[in-house]
């Protein structure tokens, strides 16, 4: 009689205690489910603000420019020598010879652009008319319309010479010509404010800067003919 009695305690709890256990792992896998749908609706609200971002990053273009000396800027003077030209005339006929120093002699245009503003830019290139007289620049910011004209980048662009100065000489037979040439260049430094606007849009920003130009500014030449012999 007391087995029948015990027996019939103790199922009770058993029963009790495999519900609790299912109970427990059905919660289990519904928290980790859970989890899982939260970490998947963040990836996707992340790419979806990365994809706004992209999409409102603004696109600008040039709009102006103006030129100004300020500290550290002005004009200096500087010379430069060629290599020595020569020409031989072993025929029988006199020759025409034409000395272009020039050729040999660069310009230059360099742009200091600020880092931060690189990125920025336009894909396509600008191109900026600068101010190769010095005269013409002040204190007062101003615009120069025309004129020579330079990518805006920041390195140096190398230039033809601006004017092309050349030499015709008649070179008899049996004789040689020995041509060299000096030339004074000048530096000027000045300083910039650009002026971007923001394509279908109302945004716009200025930022300044430094550009240099290397130009000739003239030329003293010595030319020497003697007889081969």
């Amino acid at each position: 009689m007391p087995i029948y009695i015990k027996a019939k305690i103790t199922t009770p709890r058993i029963i009790i205690y495999i519900c609790i256990n299912k109970f427990y792992n059905v919660m289990k896998n519904i928290i980790g489910l859970l989890f899982l749908l939260v970490s998947f609706f963040s990836l996707i609200s992340c790419n979806k603000d990365n994809d706004e971002e992209l999409i409102e990053e603004k696109q600008y273009e040039f709009s102006s420019i103006m030129w100004a000396l300020q500290e550290g800027d002005g004009e200096d003077l500087f010379e430069i020598k060629t290599p020595e030209q020569v020409f031989r005339n072993t025929g029988n006929t006199t020759k025409e010879i034409v000395i272009n120093s020039s050729e040999n002699v660069e310009e230059s245009s360099q742009f200091f652009i600020d880092e931060n503003i690189l990125p920025y830019l336009p894909e396509e290139e600008i191109t900026i008319a600068f101010p190769d007289v010095f005269e013409l620049l002040s204190s007062e910011y101003k615009y120069f319309i025309g004129g020579r004209k330079a990518p805006f980048k920041n390195e140096k662009t190398h230039l033809p010479p601006d004017r092309t100065i050349t030499e015709t000489i008649s070179l008899a037979p049996s004789c040689e010509l020995r041509n060299s040439s000096t030339f004074t260049m000048k530096k000027i430094k000045a300083t910039y404010r650009i002026r971007f606007v923001e394509k279908e849009g109302i945004d716009s920003y200025e930022k300044e800067g430094k550009w240099e130009g290397v130009f000739i500014v003239f030329e003293s030449s010595q030319t020497v003919i003697n007889e081969i012999k």
